[in-house]
């Protein structure tokens, strides 16, 4: 194909892929890369236009124009990249890149070397592009494959603007003015015509994978406090109940003492607000391998996989009192909120997920029974020390588990409900 012909080709589909990103973006505004990779394409489909229009422009324009109309349409994709991943998106390089296009054009318009201008413009988008293919990589281990084609896409452009580097160099001051009409010329623009293809699809297809990615996860977490729910917790036990050997580990059930009373004396927007932060401390205090889940209205589960009972109630004890000692700033002060737990320990013991369930239920219970704001331990450890459960309050303590503060429960809001 001629030269003509890869620049249309390319421009064409660059405006499909803009129409088809607009369009993403009216639906999704939230979603800040899908506008990026608009512009992206945007510009980088008017240097193509400026290309097979240079003959009718002034020479400086036609140094600084399609330059730059290319550079800022990498700056884009590599923004985009970033704005994909989550991370902050540096501006400094906006400026800097800028500022060499046009010191490096104004040098080869009045000199009449367009080599330098050549040989800095690819040498930014080839920084640019392998930037931008490492950013694809960077969160790879979210299992999105079509990072890989993108980042390869991006590697591509990278490889094709280094050779118009290295071309630059060799070539020197015979390097004429505007788009050189030679074959490496067709073969960049061939590889371009891959490129933007490939980018505009890979794309689509990362975007739309991670959609389908969350609302796979949505399918699994409680919308309120972001904690898996009921459904993915008896699956995840059942899993680990199915293996061949099973490891010892903690199954936990905690409860939010009294929380009718946060609900009906300070609303429900409070009782939202007080479940959140109860998650957010269970999430802290647990391990990277624990399984927390809302199985309730205020009742929450942990799974601990793999863990000793020393450990288990070490870890549900600091929960306990972590909450304990939370302020309230939608109560007065002194106002706290307990909560209670069962801790179930041991192999299983040939018990499916419901009667472990249970166990850890009747756990919870104790602890209710014996005046809240405690934990009780049932299992195996339990029926060794010659009882079928046993209970931790703030005034019991043993060499083996965590030292518990003492609580002044006339502070808590079982208090402040009565």
């Amino acid at each position: 194909m001629d030269t003509f012909s890869l620049l249309a080709a390319n421009f064409l589909i660059l405006s499909v892929f803009a129409i088809s990103f607009l369009a993403a973006f009216h639906d999704m505004k939230q979603v800040r890369y899908w506008r990026t990779w608009t512009f992206a394409n945007i510009f980088l489909g008017a240097a193509m236009i400026v290309y097979i229009f240079e003959s009718e422009l002034p020479r400086l324009l036609v140094i600084l124009v399609p330059n730059g109309l290319q550079l800022v349409a990498f700056l884009l994709f590599s923004q985009a990249a970033r704005q994909f991943n989550g991370l902050r998106v540096s501006r400094a390089r906006n400026w800097i890149v800028p500022i060499v296009l046009v010191s490096t054009g104004l040098v080869s318009h009045a000199s009449g070397n367009f080599s330098l201008s050549f040989i800095a413009t690819n040498l930014i988008l080839t920084v640019l592009s392998f930037d931008t293919a490492r950013e694809y990589l960077r969160l790879r281990s979210d299992g999105l494959s079509s990072r890989y084609g993108l980042s390869l896409s991006f590697a591509l452009a990278g490889v094709s603007s280094a050779l118009h580097v290295v071309q630059g160099l060799l070539a020197g001051r015979s390097l004429g003015l505007g788009l050189p009409d030679d074959l490496l010329m067709s073969v960049h623009l061939a590889i371009s015509l891959i490129f933007v293809t490939a980018c505009g699809a890979f794309s689509l297809a990362l975007a739309f994978e991670r959609k389908t990615a969350e609302q796979r996860e949505a399918a699994h977490r409680d919308p309120l406090t972001g904690s898996f729910n009921r459904r993915e917790f008896t699956q995840r036990l059942k899993a680990l109940l199915s293996g061949p050997v099973v490891p010892p580990f903690a199954l936990v059930q905690f409860d939010l003492d009294h929380f009718k009373s946060v609900n009906d004396r300070y609303g429900h927007g409070a009782g939202d607000e007080a479940l959140q932060l109860c998650s957010d401390i269970m999430q802290w205090h647990l391990r990277d391998e624990d399984c927390l889940a809302r199985i309730g209205g205020e009742e929450f589960a942990a799974l601990m996989p793999q863990i000793s009972h020393e450990e288990a109630l070490g870890i549900a004890e600091r929960i306990r009192r972590t909450v304990a000692e939370m302020p309230l700033h939608f109560a007065g002060d002194g106002v706290r909120i307990t909560l209670s737990a069962g801790v179930y320990h041991g192999t299983g013991d040939g018990l499916d997920h419901k009667q472990l369930l249970k166990l850890a239920d009747d756990g919870l219970y104790q602890s209710k029974n014996s005046g809240r704001n405690r934990i009780s331990l049932v299992g195996a450890m339990a029926a060794n020390d010659g009882e079928r459960r046993r209970t931790r309050d703030p005034e019991a303590q043993t060499k083996a588990e965590v030292e518990i503060d003492s609580v002044n429960v006339s502070k808590t809001i079982i208090a402040a409900a009565r």
